[in-house]
């Protein structure tokens, strides 16, 4: 569930600790008060922040940027489960790497944080994506590196992501990534939204409550997701609601609901669509099912020897 990790700690001892770590080294500055430095066998990073007033290598605190899904996979993907357990016993391998005690956690407090799921929908990914349009009344944009990607065009404190993630990986089936895996994901950089998860300090990422509302979350991020269905199927409907959702099923129909003046007529027109919306017509509700049935799945589940669960399925017919 864990993708991103971002810790901020001002403990002197810890900070010592790792600039005059030989397992770093120091690969550029960012702006004129914070030089990077890399792990050479990992993908760790540390951001030093330092004053005008203090010497060269003394620092106000450090930033340790983390990414335990992709280092359950030796740093190659995160295209696969990986659930509390998984996360738990990454984290204390990543910070016994970098000598921090567990008696030292406290001081490492989380500032960056993203977290998401990895599902199988039945629909195809490129459909499901490309009918992604808003979540709230925030609009989603494509990024032109990766295809099927999506995130919203909000601020950086808080972002939503949906992507095809077999297709960022198409060509690497020896990771053997779903050609149709659908990920959904969090992004938020503001400590009073991460608060709001009862994660304060490296410790609550230790407590199974954490990844309860990680879930939580993660669902309810989604019940505020627009999806289109551009290939609706309309037997058995009748000639109205046919004509429905026909007109709903169009980028300019959601445009013109964001332009109305009153304040609640999007929200409305959202769930009257995903009612009247039925069976393989309602992609929202497919989706919803799949990601609570993984959240369940992850969430009872056991540390896992093996590393990719979902069974492969690189082409599809």
């Amino acid at each position: 569930m864990l993708d991103f990790l971002k810790f901020r700690t001002f403990n002197q001892n810890i900070i010592i600790r790792l600039v005059n770590s030989k397992d770093f080294e120091r690969s550029r500055s960012k702006g004129s008060h914070t030089l990077v430095y890399q792990h050479k066998k990992h993908n760790i990073k540390l951001e030093c922040r330092k004053s005008k007033l203090v010497a060269e290598n003394e620092f106000i605190f450090i930033d340790i940027l983390i990414t335990p899904h992709y280092y359950f996979n030796s740093g190659k993907h995160n295209g696969n489960d990986f659930n509390p357990e998984n996360c738990k016993n990454i984290l204390q391998e990543i910070f016994s790497i970098l000598k921090i005690e567990q008696l030292e956690y406290n001081e490492l407090q989380l500032i960056n944080l993203e977290y998401g799921v990895n599902v199988l929908p039945e629909s195809d990914v490129k459909n499901l994506i490309e009918g992604i349009l808003y979540h709230k009344k925030t609009p989603f944009v494509s990024n032109n590196k990766i295809k099927t990607y999506k995130i919203t065009d909000a601020t950086t404190f808080k972002q939503i992501k949906a992507y095809g993630k077999g297709i960022q990986f198409i060509n690497m089936p020896q990771f053997g990534i779903d050609i149709n895996t659908f990920r959904f994901e969090v992004r938020t950089k503001q400590t009073k939204n991460i608060r709001k998860l009862g994660i304060y300090t490296l410790c609550d990422l230790f407590q199974d409550n954490t990844y309860r509302k990680l879930a939580e979350s993660l669902l309810k991020e989604w019940d505020n997701i627009l999806i289109i269905n551009l290939e609706p199927n309309l037997k058995g409907l009748n000639p109205a609601e046919a004509k429905y959702i026909s007109e709903v099923n169009t980028i300019d129909f959601w445009s013109t609901k964001l332009k109305n003046p009153y304040r609640n007529t999007f929200a409305r027109e959202m769930k009257k669509y995903y009612n009247k919306s039925k069976g393989k017509n309602n992609l929202h509700h497919e989706l919803k099912v799949r990601i609570l049935d993984k959240i369940f799945y992850l969430l009872t589940s056991a540390n896992s020897i093996q590393k990719t669960p979902m069974k492969p399925r690189l082409f599809k017919n």
